[in-house]
């Protein structure tokens, strides 16, 4: 089996179409989606319709909370505020049930699906100390989460008191040893922040053991157009052609 990981969609129209026709040159079978389809960008309603079109699991992430419950968009930063109220009112009836029907976390065969981490879906896992958290509760070999948008992987196994850290800003492959247990982001779709601006998924092989993290060119100035357009923040925009 071949499962497209793809996360951090954030309303990219432009980047999550080139995502899964990469994937589906790969040979992709099912998807999974770690959270946060809608927010900063101005494709929302294209983007979850997509998403839904899939044969996928879905978890939610906090802007896919935030676009379907008021006062959640509090916790953000003015310019992400502004996105996520201007999502809520755009978002269709349909959409809004779907990102109603996500739950935080799913069970996909040999992996746990979540948006920042097992501990807390909120969690930002940027350090060997905070993805312990996540793998303490591990009980399998294998999670996947999002949240960051950096792409990496950190891997604890006999020896080591803390996992390894992995980043793969420009895309790689994670051979899954056995008697290791592995964390791995796919890195952000739509809105990528580790100093590449192209966006990134990944493909988990079950058959060979292996999870690539991809990395590819998308038509980034369309998304920023239909940001504009939107009249959404000129700050969100603009970081799209910066990876930052």
């Amino acid at each position: 089996m071949r499962y497209g990981i793809i996360s951090d969609i954030h309303a990219n129209l432009s980047a999550l179409e080139e995502s899964l026709r990469l994937a589906a040159e790969r040979g992709v079978d099912e998807y999974l989606c770690l959270g946060d389809i809608v927010g900063y960008g101005a494709s929302p309603n294209e983007c979850c319709d997509l998403v839904r079109g899939l044969r996928a699991t879905v978890i939610c992430g906090n802007h896919d909370v935030a676009a379907i419950h008021p006062g959640r968009e509090i916790w953000f930063t003015p310019a992400a505020r502004a996105c996520i109220l201007w999502t809520r009112e755009v978002l269709t009836k349909e959409n809004r049930e779907f990102l109603h029907s996500l739950r935080p976390q799913e069970q996909v065969g040999e992996a746990v699906l979540c948006h920042g981490s097992l501990a807390d879906p909120d969690l930002y896992t940027t350090t060997p100390e905070e993805a312990l958290l996540s793998l303490r509760l591990l009980e399998g070999p294998l999670a996947f989460f999002g949240h960051t948008h950096f792409a990496e992987w950190f891997r604890l196994g006999p020896g080591l008191s803390l996992p390894e850290e992995f980043l793969q800003p420009d895309g790689g492959l994670c051979t899954l040893e056995p008697g290791y247990q592995y964390l791995v982001n796919p890195g952000a779709v739509g809105q990528p922040r580790d100093g590449n601006r192209q966006g990134s998924f990944a493909v988990w092989d079950t058959e060979a053991g292996t999870v690539e993290i991809i990395r590819f060119d998308y038509d980034f100035a369309e998304a920023q157009r239909r940001m504009y357009a939107a009249g959404l923040p000129e700050n969100m925009a603009l970081r799209l052609g910066l990876g930052i």
